[in-house]
């Protein structure tokens, strides 16, 4: 990191001094995503969500009708907030988001009950929030079918049935359920481990055509290429050299906290997880340098990368399933290098995978990489020199 014969420094220690002397350009690679990625974090840490609001109303007002209440009540996922008497009030409160859903009790609840016969309740919900619904819907189902289920096993007791005969004739088929890879159904694991990694690649590609894109704005690329002797590989390598320590140093953070300090070890093969993080990183560094490279201004690379980039979560089939999305939808998400990241996030972390189950996706992130950086690199070459390139917003 010393001198060239000329007298200019060299194009680490010039990118160095660069980056010294800029507080936010350091922060970029630094303390800004770990602030943003802790309070994203900070967000779901809860893993689960609890006492999401709902009202009842109780036309039966029985011991039954008010038992139901209780145990909803006691569920982890449920808060009955209040018993109101009309449909009219208690869509008042969904509109208001004071609750999520409403249960509907019959005035002959009790009645049809103890008389043998079947009585229904209505649970009317907010389904614009599929998340809150599914989680309330749940655990009122697991409510009712309990109470259901004890009322039924107590009436053929009292007709003289032992109680093992009578729960295997009211459940002849019994279904066992068994979460894999996510037992809790945790939003920690299903959310945050892949949020952060689409937050990283935003500032990977920010970062790349931000330290490139000034040298072509504020023309000094000779002066850059002179610090590289010419070489446009070293020059551009040496952009680059900071940002990568930098980003691989906070996914293995990202590794290690949520591995560690958060207990979500990797079931699969560690190795394979390391590479495609790396693979990831380098990805969108080939990314960065086609955008920057191929519009030669910062200011339409800049809004080149978050076109690609900042909704690039919803195309990663995490929020909605890949097989499901229409075909223009799909290709777009192929094209997008975090959909294969994720699902070899997916494979090797939570799911157990072995190292070759993702060799095609890591395939594919190696292509990103090498295409994207090597046809950027090739029109910086041929098209950055030039006078006519400097001086772009």
């Amino acid at each position: 990191m010393g001198d060239t014969d000329k007298g200019q420094p060299t194009a680490l220690a010039r990118e160095w001094t660069r980056l010294r002397g800029d507080f936010w350009d350091l922060g970029m690679l630094s303390w800004i995503p770990v602030l943003l990625c802790g309070i994203l974090w900070l967000i779901f840490s809860a893993g689960i969500a609890r006492d999401l609001p709902i009202v009842v109303i109780d036309n039966d007002n029985s011991t039954l009708s008010r038992q139901l209440t209780r145990w909803l009540d006691a569920s982890p996922g449920v808060q009955v907030t209040a018993k109101v008497a009309s449909s009219d009030l208690a869509l008042h409160q969904l509109r208001e988001r004071k609750a999520f859903g409403y249960l509907v009790i019959p005035g002959d609840f009790e009645k049809q009950l103890l008389g043998g016969r079947q009585a229904t309740v209505q649970w009317l919900y907010n389904a614009q929030f599929s998340s809150h619904a599914g989680a309330l819907l749940r655990d009122v189902r697991t409510v009712s079918t309990t109470l259901s289920a004890g009322i039924e096993m107590t009436a053929r007791v009292k007709k003289g049935m032992s109680p093992l005969q009578a729960a295997a004739q009211f459940e002849p088929i019994r279904t066992t359920l068994n979460s894999l890879y996510n037992d809790n159904i945790s939003y920690e694991a299903f959310l945050t481990l892949a949020l952060m990694p689409s937050m990283l690649q935003i500032f990977i590609v920010v970062a790349v055509v931000t330290t490139i894109g000034r040298e072509l704005r504020d023309g000094t690329v000779p002066q850059w290429l002179a610090s590289a002797n010419g070489s446009w590989p070293r020059a551009v390598g040496a952009k680059l050299l900071f940002p990568l320590i930098a980003y691989c140093v906070l996914a293995l953070l990202y590794l290690l906290f949520f591995s560690l300090a958060r207990d979500w070890a990797v079931a699969g093969s560690l190795p394979a997880l390391l590479l495609s993080m790396l693979l990831l990183v380098l990805a969108y560094f080939g990314l960065g340098t086609l955008l920057i490279a191929a519009t030669l201004s910062l200011r339409l690379a800049l809004s080149g990368a978050a076109f690609i980039t900042a909704p690039a979560f919803a195309f990663a089939g995490q929020a909605f399933p890949l097989l499901s999305m229409p075909p223009l939808a799909r290709a777009w998400a192929e094209a997008l290098p975090l959909t294969h990241y994720l699902q070899l996030q997916t494979k090797y972390w939570l799911a157990g995978a072995p190292w070759r189950y993702g060799v095609q996706e890591m395939l594919i992130l190696a292509g990103f990489a090498i295409g994207c950086g090597a046809v950027g690199l090739f029109l910086l070459a041929r098209r950055a020199n030039a006078s006519a390139a400097w001086g772009r917003t």
